[in-house]
This record gives C-alpha cells, sequence and structure tokens, in this order.
C-alpha cells in the first residue's frame, strides 16, 4: 500500500512540476498586445457574448460556446454553465478590452478579446475549463496558439464538455450549425476556385484556393485516404439553388489551417 501510494505522489508531482513548466509559455501566448479599453460588463447574453455598460454588445474572438435554448429549444449540453461562468469571470472590476483586426461582425457585435484584472484572457479560462471550443476565423486569429493550448489541457483532463467525446463522426452529420467532426478523406478536388474534401459521409470540406497555402500538409492528392478532424460551421445545403445530384448536402468551410487536423 506505502508503494501505491508512494508512486501515486511521484506521478501527482510530476503532473505538477509539468503543469509549472508549460504555464510561463501558456501566459506569454496568452498574452495582451497592450492596455486595450477599461470597460463594465452590463449582461452576459450566453457563454461567448456579453453586452458592456456602454451599450455595445461584444462577441468573443476565438471561442464558441454551447448554445442556449432559445423558443423553446433545449440548451445544449454546458451552454449553461458556460454562461454562469463568464458572469463570474466578467463580475470582478479592472476589464480590458481590445477589439480584433476585424472590428465587427454582420450582426453588429463587436468582435474582441476581454481580459481580466490580472491580465488573464478571458475566452483561454472558459476554453481550459472544458466550456467551449477554439476557433480561428481570419482576421481575427491572433490568439490561436493561445487558445488551442487551453482547449488541450480541458481535453487532456476531460473537463467540462470533453467529459464525453464532442466529436462527430462525419457519417453521422445530420443538421448545421458548430461542429467538431472527424472523417476519412474519399476524395480531393479542384473545381470553381476551390479544393473540396469528400469525407465518409454526406459532409465535404471546402478550403478556398487563395487559403491553400496556409495549409501546409503536403499536396491536397497526398491528403486521399487520411483521417483528419475538423471544426467550423456546417452549412445545410439542402433545398440550394444549383447544388447537384450527387453532392454531399452538408458542407464545412475551412478559412484557417488551425481547424484542420491530418491524421
Amino acid at each position: 500500500m506505502a508503494a501505491v501510494q508512494g508512486k501515486k505522489a511521484l506521478l501527482t508531482g510530476a503532473f505538477f512540476i509539468a503543469w509549472l513548466l508549460a504555464a510561463p509559455l501558456h501566459a506569454e501566448e496568452c498574452q495582451a498586445p497592450g492596455p486595450g479599453q477599461a470597460v463594465t460588463s452590463r449582461l452576459v447574453i450566453d457563454g461567448d457574448t456579453l453586452e458592456l455598460s456602454d451599450r455595445r454588445r461584444v462577441r468573443l474572438i476565438g471561442i464558441d460556446t454551447p448554445e442556449i435554448g432559445r423558443r423553446g429549444e433545449p440548451s445544449q449540453p454546458f451552454a449553461q454553465a458556460a454562461r454562469k461562468r463568464l458572469e463570474q469571470l466578467v463580475r470582478q472590476p479592472g476589464l480590458r478590452l481590445h477589439v480584433g483586426e476585424q472590428q465587427q461582425d454582420r450582426y453588429g457585435r463587436t468582435l474582441a478579446h476581454l481580459y481580466g484584472p490580472g491580465g488573464q484572457n478571458i475566452e483561454a479560462q472558459l476554453l481550459s475549463e472544458g466550456l467551449g471550443f477554439a476557433l480561428a476565423v481570419p482576421p481575427n486569429s491572433a490568439l490561436i496558439d493561445c487558445h488551442l493550448a487551453a482547449e488541450q489541457q480541458a481535453r487532456t483532463a476531460r473537463r467540462g464538455l470533453w467529459r464525453n467525446s464532442p466529436v462527430q463522426p462525419a457519417a453521422q452529420i445530420s443538421t448545421g450549425g458548430f461542429a467538431l467532426v472527424s472523417g476519412r478523406v474519399m476524395s480531393v478536388n479542384e473545381v470553381g476556385g476551390y479544393l473540396w474534401l469528400e469525407l465518409d459521409g454526406p459532409l465535404v470540406l471546402r478550403i478556398g484556393q487563395d487559403k491553400r497555402k496556409l495549409f501546409s500538409s503536403g499536396s491536397p492528392a497526398s491528403w486521399r485516404g487520411r483521417h483528419l478532424e475538423a471544426r467550423g460551421w456546417v452549412i445545410d445545403r439542402r433545398g440550394q439553388r444549383g447544388l447537384k445530384q450527387g453532392h454531399k448536402p452538408f458542407m464545412l468551410p475551412l478559412r484557417h489551417p488551425a481547424m484542420l487536423e491530418l491524421k
């Protein structure tokens, strides 16, 4: 028994030391680029959206949290937990806002990173607790390494939404919306200015040729047969005009290489 306890203590100590060594790098990746704007939260809408005291509605950059149910629909798992945690994090005074290179989205929301009084990145905090997915939407992708590292912490420890894997097999995609999918590349085609990766199921991934140079995983032909993991917003193309017979009904556009991992 003493030997087992000693072994556990050594493992725990090793994990703690590894965490201490990793912490400075994580802090550097997540460092604020400057002083930013002093702001105060008025209302938290959901896990990645809040309204400031000056009435600006802010969509946090680099994170997508589960959707809260509207109009009688049920909330996705951990949606309420993400909202409540964001409420706790923004309740403290000394918040600083850093507006993105693209300053607004199509809904008129301010796109920004948010920092706590100690300089901690709020999005990274939520990601490290397993309350959202890291996301890169150019040109607002400066903190993607920070956010992926934070997400990996939660994934390794199986915290929050990583407790049960949220990764969906491509063959099981049946609706639009944000998704983290895995699948095998069945074919690769270059048509209409895009690179199309057809997966084993009803889903096709689309990469613009202007973005192709960012994806440095060899020639597209070498991707055929490989397994991958991709994330982003799936578009339901059923019923769309111009969708030809035999084309995949669901499409996931990829705009940043961090959203695709080839196995």
